[in-house]
């Protein structure tokens, strides 16, 4: 139950981010930014999401579970207060950096993350005393502890130093003050490799927070406001490749695992051919067609001895066709993306994955029309597939017509 109500939260947070912005704007003449520093330091109080993972329902020699969680984080960044479209678009949001340190209560077999992480705290309604925000950081995390096939009782959930920290959210902001806000709010917190080593069944955490938000600088009366336009409902194509790595896992009939199969990784790709409609100044609804390459597709049925034969699928075996609708939220230069897939062509094992996939990825735009970015997909919303990271360009249709 915990698993399924976490599952419906995070869609739930991740489309309410998409679609917070579906009120109509347009584009406002270039003028400089209004923005003062801000601090904030917030106390989280949360559960592991156990997700009938046999690692967590086991106790230590103390009869201690693991379950409840603890976490500090500071964070400095810039309150927006007008002067460009997007401040007045995300209804003035802030965005920064932050580090975040997390203790497993009565366990150290897990480790104790700490995260370096950048976030965005965007606004779904604002006025002068009240907020209902919405929240979404990225980062990195160091300090979990890695599987090793010799302890008693072998950590199976994470296998990398390294692994990706994604936090999603919501909550409200109280202003107390010209300078200070309370920022009471819910927080799902994921910790994962992204399939690219395993075993790696990731972390989820749900959790309350409460936080201060200081304004470091006198902050205006009222956010700068100019007139916007009219809405331009602009189309473009959007061309990327992707590139990643996968890695599989097997089990015995007795449910131990295959160390011998750890390390080796497979290449992933994707060549991405989409349409996008801008609904509004910041929400875009696209489609796409996507031509894949998965090196992992059919591999776990030559490998029942335990022993990987990369050659035995043969090339064509591991391409397949793909089609996506979605969204894209724009945020100044980032874009946050989130996708619904069905494989439409690919040969199909007994392991292979679930036709039905998921994708949650940015971009940013380094230049005008040229940007980069990483992809996480997934399926049954949960399970990890590969993170790609992804190189590309947009073509804007009335470019493309001016031209003819």
């Amino acid at each position: 139950m915990k698993r399924i109500l976490a599952h419906r939260i995070s869609c739930i947070m991740l489309w309410l981010l998409l679609f917070s912005c579906l009120k109509s704007y347009s584009q406002l003449p270039a003028a400089k930014e209004i923005n003062a520093p801000m601090f904030r330091i917030s106390i989280q109080n949360g559960n592991i999401l156990v997700n009938k993972t046999p690692y967590f329902s086991l106790p230590d020699e103390s009869g201690n579970y693991l379950r409840s969680t603890k976490a500090v984080a500071l964070e400095y960044g810039w309150q927006a207060y007008g002067g460009k479209a997007w401040h007045q678009t995300c209804k003035y949001p802030n965005r920064g950096i932050g580090v975040q340190y997390m203790h497993v209560m009565r366990r150290n077999d897990l480790g104790h993350p700490l995260s370096i992480y950048g976030f965005y705290n965007g606004n779904y309604y604002r006025s002068k005393k009240f907020q209902f925000t919405n929240r979404i950081s990225a980062g990195l995390a160091f300090g979990l502890a890695t599987f090793d096939p010799n302890d008693p009782v072998p950590n199976y959930v994470i296998s990398s130093k390294v692994n990706a920290f994604i936090e999603l959210g919501l909550g409200v902001a109280v202003r107390l003050t010209d300078r200070f806000s309370l920022e009471p709010g819910f927080r799902f917190t994921h910790f994962s490799n992204g399939n690219m080593k395993r075993p790696q069944r990731g972390i989820n955490v749900a959790s309350y927070t409460v936080g201060i938000h200081n304004i470091l600088a006198h902050p205006p009366q009222q956010p700068f406001e100019l007139p916007l336009d009219n809405v331009k409902h602009e189309q473009e194509l959007v061309l990327y490749l992707g590139i990643g790595s996968r890695q599989i896992e097997f089990n015995k009939d007795s449910g131990d695992l295959y160390a011998e199969t750890h390390g080796y990784n497979y290449l992933m790709s994707n060549l991405h051919l989409g349409y996008n409609y801008g609904l509004t100044r910041r929400f875009k609804l696209g489609v796409s067609l996507d031509g894949f390459y998965d090196g992992t597709n059919g591999q776990e049925e030559y490998a029942v001895d335990g022993v990987l034969h990369k050659s035995k699928v043969p090339f064509k075996e591991k391409l397949g066709l793909a089609s996506f609708i979605g969204g894209e939220v724009a945020i100044d230069r980032l874009s946050v993306m989130g996708s619904l897939g069905y494989i439409l062509i690919e040969k199909r094992f007994e392991e292979s994955t679930p036709k039905f996939e998921q994708r949650l990825g940015f971009k940013y735009h380094f230049y005008k029309n040229l940007f980069a970015g990483a992809t996480l997909r997934a399926y049954r919303f949960r399970a990890a597939k590969a993170i790609e990271f992804n190189i590309g360009a947009k073509i804007p249709l009335q470019h493309v017509a001016a031209a003819q």
